[in-house]
């Protein structure tokens, strides 16, 4: 191991070295933070520390298996497999599935994602009678995401005048009552959404200190990756699992939060080492990726931050060119100069179009530069459009795995259960939701047992649903033989869903051919 640590230099190695408390590393861009993630685990189960009792929460997934790819190659995957390593929803929603009778939920809950949550507040909005244009899903979603992520239940945001004048302002005083509906219908479909698995989480440490304990003897070493894009919520469930052992590291740069927009708190970081006791601070100052110039123009920028933990960033590599900066009065004008910067430069260094690359803030930036690269014959390609899970018939098949998993699914039948079209409309779904919420009962009963829940509808409506629900409940029976892709291809199949997809001949629809 310490020919391996050889790599590292004098800041990475104290970083990594350090084990016995807890542990706060300030690492600037460019300044190797992953290397040290990785070889501190490297070097934590060289110390004789079990894979399975180091917990690793990262930003992203993809992170998070880059992590655990690396570690593989220092101390091989055979030991590297047992990681308990992932994003905070990843790593918890597992956590809540072992545990989820003690939070009132089945095993087998939906995870919602923001699709499933706007479709559902939509639903409430309208059933509430309230304005669609005052209380728009994802103004609504905003409100009600950044009250979990901090820890405002329901019941404590309706109870919170400052919340009330807030929404108030905004036109939306009702919010504290779609947010109490939402959470009720959530728990009715034995559903969760992304910030129900931190806060339920949170909840259940909180509330069965032996389920707490239970998880915190398990875990002899917790690291942090992004500690300073951390929420108040995140911050508590760390805490609360390392308060005995106190053997944790975080791992961030103040300078670098970003997400205070979807409820970070750099407070978390800034606040670190006066919450854990002995805490022993690091930082990693040299900058390997950048030259001088933007390390200098960076630092010029820091040093006006009115809280910081004060850092010395700086850079050994060129010194580089000197940064450019072009005042622009209009978005189309400053899509002309980056058109008219592109064509020069690939004159004259004889570069390739495919050498550029322009980042904006917005999706709806791209708008202008698009139109003036077809004007100037440049072409282009637009990254980070919609991933492959959101896409439509990637939707509607999951749906259908989801229904198959947990029947109470609300937003699942409602997706599917005229797709295919099967000649269930739209005011049918609307009774069936009615009979639900008024006999606090799932869809799935209602479709089920229809005349014990009042359903009023027409004998062919009647046939329709009994043949959805016979369909449904095929597809769950195979499931306890079938594997997953023999269930998926029988969906597919036997749904209609590959006939309707299939019978199209456009570009889209052979796109979506292929995705199946």
């Amino acid at each position: 191991m310490m020919d391996l640590l050889k790599d590292l230099n004098e800041s990475q190695r104290k970083a990594v070295e350090y084990i016995d408390g807890p542990s706060l590393v300030i690492a600037g861009a460019g300044s190797g933070k992953t290397r040290v993630l990785t070889y501190k685990i490297a070097y934590l189960l060289s110390q004789g520390m079990k894979p399975w009792s180091i917990m690793a929460l990262t930003f992203t997934n993809k992170a998070a298996k880059e992590m655990k790819q690396r570690i593989g190659k220092l101390v091989g995957d055979d030991l590297a497999q047992y990681l308990y390593m992932g994003t905070f929803h990843s790593i918890f929603s597992r956590i809540l599935r072992a545990e989820a009778e003690h939070i009132g939920f089945n095993n087998n809950f939906t995870i919602y994602d923001e699709s499933d949550s706007r479709s559902l507040i939509k639903a409430i909005v309208k059933e509430m009678g309230l304005s669609d244009k005052n209380y728009k899903p994802a103004a609504v979603h905003a409100r009600i995401s950044m009250a979990k992520n901090c820890l405002q239940t329901a019941e404590i945001y309706e109870s919170d005048q400052d919340n009330y004048i807030k929404d108030k302002r905004a036109n939306m005083p009702e919010i504290g009552k779609i947010y109490r509906a939402y959470v009720q219908r959530c728990k009715q479909a034995n559903a969760m959404d992304f910030d129900d698995l931190l806060m339920l989480t949170f909840q259940l440490f909180r509330d069965h200190e032996d389920i707490r304990r239970k998880y915190a003897d398990r875990f002899d070493y917790i690291l942090v990756d992004e500690y300073q894009d951390t929420n108040k919520v995140q911050m508590n469930i760390v805490m609360q699992l390392c308060k005995e052992k106190m053997r944790v590291c975080a791992v961030g740069d103040d300078s670098q939060s970003i997400y205070s927009f979807r409820g970070a708190n750099i407070d978390n970081i800034l606040n670190y080492q006066h919450q854990l006791e002995g805490t022993k601070l690091f930082k990693l100052e040299q900058n390997y990726r950048s030259t001088q110039t933007i390390v200098e123009a960076a630092n010029s920028l820091i040093k006006h931050n009115r809280n910081q933990i004060p850092k010395d960033v700086f850079s050994e590599n060129a010194k580089g060119e000197k940064i450019q900066y072009q005042p622009a009065y209009s978005d189309k004008e400053e899509a002309v100069i980056v058109a008219k910067d592109v064509n020069r430069i690939k004159r004259q260094e004889q570069c390739e179009y495919s050498d550029f690359a322009i980042l904006y803030r917005t999706n709806a930036q791209s708008r202008s530069f698009e139109e003036e690269f077809r004007k100037q014959g440049i072409p282009y390609r637009i990254y980070g459009g919609l991933s492959f899970y959101q896409r439509k018939e990637i939707k509607d098949i999951i749906a259908y795995f989801r229904l198959v998993a947990n029947p109470d699914d609300e937003e699942a039948i409602k997706r599917i259960i005229n797709y295919p079209a099967r000649g269930i409309g739209a005011t049918t779904v609307a009774k069936i939701a009615d009979c639900a919420h008024q006999n606090e009962v799932s869809f799935w009963e209602v479709i089920g047992e229809p005349a014990h829940y009042g359903l009023n509808v027409n004998k062919g409506t009647l046939t329709k649903l009994d043949t959805f629900r016979s369909l449904i409940q095929s597809f769950i029976e195979r499931s306890h033989t079938n594997d997953v892709y023999e269930l998926g291809d029988a969906i597919i199949k036997e749904s209609g869903i590959s006939g309707d997809i299939m019978s199209g001949k456009d570009a889209d629809d052979l796109a979506r051919q292929e995705n199946l």
